[in-house]
């Protein structure tokens, strides 16, 4: 009985090993110091230098970076994924670029985890 429970086990673990090679990759963990700089540069002309929109240097509105309840609720992943291929690509405003040949994906990962220092409203 206790071999067939272990041939059980042994053949779940064989099917269910390769459903961890299709899983996407965790998007590396951001340092909120190294990014500040860049969300200073890069970020701040459209979307304020305290994440709440309305940046002096772009004209259309740009939502905040802030709003609890919908930016908190957003994976890092996805995050990623806006700032490397830009706003277009997500069914956003085709005014936010594309950053993946500007930032490199720890840039983009430090400034992600800079954004998730702003107080949310």
């Amino acid at each position: 009985m206790a071999s067939k429970r272990w041939k059980q086990r042994a053949w779940c673990a064989a099917l269910s090993a390769p459903m961890y090679l299709l899983m996407p990759a965790a998007a590396p963990a951001g340092d909120a110091q190294r990014g500040e700089p860049m969300y200073q540069r890069y970020c701040t002309g459209c979307h304020g230098t305290d994440g709440r929109g309305g940046g002096k240097n772009f004209m259309p509105h740009v939502g905040a970076l802030t709003r609890k309840g919908y930016t908190d609720l957003l994976e890092d992943s996805y995050l990623q994924s806006i700032v490397a291929d830009g706003g277009e690509a997500f069914g956003k405003s085709a005014y936010m670029p594309s950053f993946k040949t500007t930032l490199s994906k720890e840039d983009i990962a430090d400034v992600i985890a800079y954004v998730r220092t702003f107080p949310l409203y």
